[in-house]
């Protein structure tokens, strides 16, 4: 019966000699509760012998099996799978058993699968499925169960939009129905070596809420998560028309980056899945958490309070970041949940003016650079043009509005490299205490209270077409002593300390604009 059988092997395999191609072939196999399904292709090394089958003096053939197209399907839900491989055989045609009853040392078998519930470790074909037709193409599956769970962060920075220069009556920008306020994060460098396995954003382009260890099924119907490449989570909040960023409030100090806002998300939690056994930590993206409230908790925050310089938090910011709701969770020891002035530093720093300027050498002379030397800010364009002016008025005059629209620019290769990395505890929902997702995920840490997050460029910044950002400024006024005749009081730039002309940046962290004055920094 096994000559037989290995016989109709042979013109199987004599079919794919003469005519180079590989059969392939769809199974389907038992995996646990589900059943995995995949593609077996044979197809032989030509050239590759295997020499004195059984000591016959009859030469076998090497060929190989290439195991593709996973899938799980448990529950009535079919789940496609990434990972391939390939098992080696030697092959004898007429009966001979080769030497050796196992593949040989080049096969690349187990291949391991990540389900969103399971680990799925598959091994190809055993001596026991030699004599199958065809060949060489059953395997038998492993599953063990994955564990999902979430913690929560302190913040998240999803943007920083820069005040234009004039007052906050008529100078604003203002992002419509804006996908650009958002980030690209990857936390990679959180766990010890090879035990992440990128992202796989369970829920789409959703962001769910959660609460109380269950993830619930209701959505945010405005924002949104994508991946940037493999390893990262690129989340995109929705703007508002009503929201804009207002300018300086000083027609005479134009240039104030204490009125630069940077946007806080309160209530992110980061999900996760764990593999045991497979010593493997997989990222499903953002949601929030509803003991907050049923939404994503987004606050603006503007520079001149994160470093004092304005003073006091006032209650409309100062509540919100007391986080009194995240007060019941699992925290590490001296840490709670309300916002640290270590926190509210982290937080200025993603603005780069909290920390250092760009002198003449960078931006803001003639003629503009076309990026940044740190490749954060790329020369844009306002309507059709780089700059636009910002004059007193005219005697008895309202210095004019300018308004334009705000275009976006293609990045260079360095731009699209940028990335800044910064670390915070994060806490965890009592209702994961003592359970498998806590303690697996805990082992994956390189700091078992700690996440690190490295912030990207925006790369949805080149590739939606359905945002738009407009910008509105006026100068300074002239208050005349004599109606309709100058000097006015004050004169604005009289010695030329002052800046009278902008240029346009875009900011390719967070899709944003920033104005440099020229001749100025």
């Amino acid at each position: 019966m096994k000559k037989t059988i290995l016989h109709a092997c042979l013109v199987l395999l004599m079919f794919t000699l003469t005519t180079g191609v590989a059969s392939a072939t769809t199974y389907t196999i038992t995996a646990g509760s589900g059943t995995l399904s995949y593609t077996a292709s044979i197809a032989p090394i030509l050239g590759s012998l295997y020499n004195n089958c059984d000591n016959t003096g009859v030469d076998g053939i090497v060929i190989t099996t290439t195991y593709s197209g996973f899938s799980y399907t448990v529950s009535g839900t079919t789940t496609p799978l990434t990972g391939s491989g390939k098992a080696w055989w030697n092959f004898c045609p007429f009966g001979g058993y080769e030497t050796g009853a196992t593949p040989n040392t080049e096969s690349t078998p187990p291949i391991t699968l990540l389900a969103p519930t399971a680990a799925i470790v598959f091994t190809p074909s055993d001596y026991s499925c030699r004599y199958q037709y065809p060949a060489f193409t059953c395997g038998s599956a492993v599953v063990t169960p994955a564990y999902q769970g979430y913690v929560d962060p302190k913040f998240l920075v999803v943007g920083v939009t820069y005040a234009p220069p004039g007052p906050s009556t008529n100078s604003f920008v203002q992002y419509l129905n804006s996908t650009f306020v958002g980030n690209t994060e990857s936390v990679s460098q959180s766990f010890t070596h090879s035990t992440t396995e990128g992202v796989t954003l369970t829920y789409g382009l959703k962001i769910p809420g959660v609460s109380n260890g269950k993830i619930s099924d209701t959505y945010s119907t405005t924002n949104s998560v994508t991946t940037k490449n493999t390893s990262t989570v690129t989340s995109s909040i929705q703007v508002s028309s009503g929201e804009k960023t207002f300018g300086t409030g000083n027609y005479f100090a134009p240039v104030d980056n204490d009125y630069d806002t940077i946007w806080v998300w309160l209530n992110p939690v980061a999900i996760f899945t764990v593999f045991p056994g497979s010593s493997t930590v997989q990222w499903n993206g953002y949601g929030y958490d509803t003991n907050d409230q049923n939404g994503m908790d987004i606050v603006g925050i503007e520079l001149g309070y994160l470093n004092g310089d304005f003073g006091a938090m006032p209650p409309d910011i100062q509540n919100p970041i007391n986080r009194t709701w995240a007060a019941g969770q699992i925290w590490p020891a001296g840490q709670g949940p309300a916002l640290t002035s270590g926190d509210l530093a982290q937080i200025a720093s993603f603005d780069p003016f909290s920390v250092s300027t760009y002198g003449p050498d960078y931006i803001g002379y003639v003629p503009p650079s076309p990026q940044t030397s740190d490749y954060r800010f790329t020369l844009s364009l306002c309507t059709e043009q780089s700059s636009f002016d910002y004059t007193q008025a005219d005697p008895s005059q309202p210095a004019q509005i300018y308004t334009c629209g705000l275009t976006y620019t293609n990045t260079s290769t360095q731009a699209q490299e940028i990335s800044t990395t910064h670390s915070q505890t994060f806490s965890v929902d009592i209702s994961f205490s003592g359970t498998g997702f806590l303690s697996n995920f805990s082992a994956s840490l390189q700091d078992s209270s700690t996440l690190s997050w490295t912030t990207d460029e925006q790369s949805s910044i080149t590739t939606s077409t359905t945002s738009t950002a407009n910008l509105s400024d006026q100068g300074p006024p002239c208050n005349n002593a004599v109606q309709g005749v100058g000097p006015c009081i004050p004169v604005y730039d009289a010695s030329g300390n002052q800046p009278t002309q902008y240029d346009v940046y875009q900011d390719n962290m967070f899709g944003t604009f920033m104005f440099a004055p020229v001749h100025y920094y």
